[in-house]
């Protein structure tokens, strides 16, 4: 007997591990900014890692509204070791192109006309043995300036 036909066209799925969401890393953000991660991995096509923008007119409709919420969320997700940039965009940086991000749990595949690299996974979010370093990681990122990213590559 096949599915019933409700389950059929339901689309795809993001699927988050335990060990990640057990996590300190996940444990320190918030609601909103898990809701982000969320709303990213959504883009997650199986070999688009590294490919993944994070711009307020796509991520309007998961109800990220504010360019602070978004910088603020972007930063945080960072500083747990969630995501990487992978490439550096805005006008500051002397391009109309958005940034782009890796999930760190998921291998990189190169994408040479983008600029990015290809990396093994890294899980950079495992490094936290401590809710408070997690916590202090988020604090240290959120009190940088705009334009200082560390992460950027």
């Amino acid at each position: 007997m096949g599915k019933p036909k409700s389950e059929v066209n339901r689309g795809g799925h993001v699927r988050l591990y335990w060990d990640m969401i057990d996590s300190m890393a996940w444990r320190a953000l918030s609601w909103v900014e898990r809701g982000l991660y969320v709303a990213m991995r959504r883009k997650l096509k199986g070999t688009n890692n590294g490919n993944i923008e994070a711009t307020l007119a796509t991520l309007k409709h998961y109800g990220i509204t504010s360019p602070a919420t978004l910088s603020k969320g972007l930063k945080s997700l960072q500083a747990v070791g969630l995501i990487a940039k992978t490439r550096q965009g805005g006008i500051a940086y002397g391009s109309k192109v958005c940034s782009l991000y890796r999930f760190t749990d998921e291998q990189t595949f190169e994408f040479q006309k983008l600029g990015v690299k290809a990396c093994k996974a890294t899980n950079d979010w495992q490094k936290f043995k401590t809710l408070g370093e997690a916590r202090a990681a988020i604090k240290e990122a959120q009190a940088r300036p705009v334009g200082t990213d560390e992460n950027a590559e």
